[in-house]
């Protein structure tokens, strides 16, 4: 039996199912991540692209990281949440916003990376 996980935007509109469990989990402290999120850090869920489908109204936006990598962000088309990113230095994993989860104590940070750029305010 496979694992199924659903999530999705703050309006409803936009959905997303991962079958199976995430590869690994990142809770990231870039300024890339700092603005996606609003916030001081970007907790991701990361899964396999083939294990990632996503429905309803989507738009993305390609941009190139401070690490040099291109990045192709996933937003809700209605209410722009974010939902998920592609990075070309892993692109076979798609990495799922976990604040999106249904269910975000899914999530459990096994790694953190570029703390550091982690605001002094950002204790987490």
């Amino acid at each position: 039996m496979s694992l199924s996980h659903t999530g999705g935007c703050l309006c409803g509109a936009t959905r997303y199912e991962i079958t199976g469990e995430p590869a690994f989990t990142i809770q990231c402290y870039c300024r890339d991540c700092q603005r996606i999120s609003g916030a001081g850090n970007l907790p991701l869920y990361v899964v396999p692209r083939d294990c990632f489908s996503v429905s309803g109204p989507v738009k993305t936006h390609s941009r190139t990281s401070e690490t040099g990598n291109d990045l192709e962000l996933t937003f809700c088309g209605e209410c722009a949440s974010p939902i998920c990113n592609i990075n070309s230095k892993l692109p076979d994993r798609v990495f799922v916003m976990a604040g999106s989860l249904d269910d975000p104590a899914l999530f459990s940070t096994e790694t953190k990376i570029y703390e550091a750029s982690r605001q002094p305010w950002d204790k987490s």
